[in-house]
């Protein structure tokens, strides 16, 4: 659908040498997009790992039409390439958008500076696909209502195989993170999903940049 979001995780392994140039590189292409393009919505990258190799890129553009003002900008060529220079590996994960909201820009600029980000993938039963989402979507519904603390929510599943699900999670700070994982919707939440989900990561990442043209509601 051309007016469906274009969303999209990248994992990127990179040269400890390159680490300096590759934060560099998505500061250039944070500043690039976000203040130019009004169909980028989001751009943030972290990494997990205390050496700063392992990364991972999130992006969210309004639609299809949006992606392809980005990608043919003439920064985005220099971006892509220098990027895949840097990788040893290098996974982009293109995802159907399931459910993604953010807080009013004022309070992410708020918070900024404290953000606990999490990245989950979670695999699911065969033909589990509608009952995961409507657990998935209740929780997050009520998360982001009644919870000061959580300030971004992405969920989203592979088009490659819908089983995968990867969510997107920005908190004002660990205590906020720590509320969220003990709230009766995040409790029920789990004990409705447990016959459902066969596997689950969670990433903890830093923060290297972020920035939003928030609130976005899309559900």
């Amino acid at each position: 659908m051309d007016n469906e979001p274009i969303f999209k995780i990248t994992k990127v392994h990179i040269k400890k040498e390159d680490r300096a140039g590759f934060r560099k590189e998505q500061e250039a292409e944070l500043e690039n997009s976000i203040p130019a393009e009004d169909g980028t919505l989001l751009f943030a990258s972290g990494h997990e790992d205390a050496e700063g190799l392992e990364n991972y890129v999130v992006e969210l553009y309004r639609n299809s039409k949006a992606y392809e003002a980005h990608s043919m900008a003439n920064y985005f060529d220099h971006y892509d390439k220098t990027i895949s220079q840097m990788a040893t590996k290098k996974k982009v994960y293109d995802l159907k958008p399931e459910w993604i909201t953010t807080k009013p820009k004022e309070s992410l600029d708020a918070y900024a500076n404290n953000f606990v980000i999490r990245i989950a993938k979670v695999e699911v039963e065969d033909r589990k696909h509608d009952q995961f989402a409507a657990t998935v979507k209740k929780e997050m519904r009520r998360s982001i209502a009644q919870e000061p603390g959580v300030q971004i929510l992405m969920a989203g599943t592979n088009k490659e195989n819908e089983n995968e699900w990867f969510f997107f999670e920005v908190y004002v700070n660990d205590e906020a993170y720590d509320k969220h994982v003990k709230s009766k919707w995040f409790v029920d939440y789990i004990k409705d999903s447990k016959d459902i989900v066969k596997d689950k990561k969670i990433n903890e990442l830093v923060r290297d940049v972020m920035a939003v043209q928030g609130p976005i509601v899309m559900d």
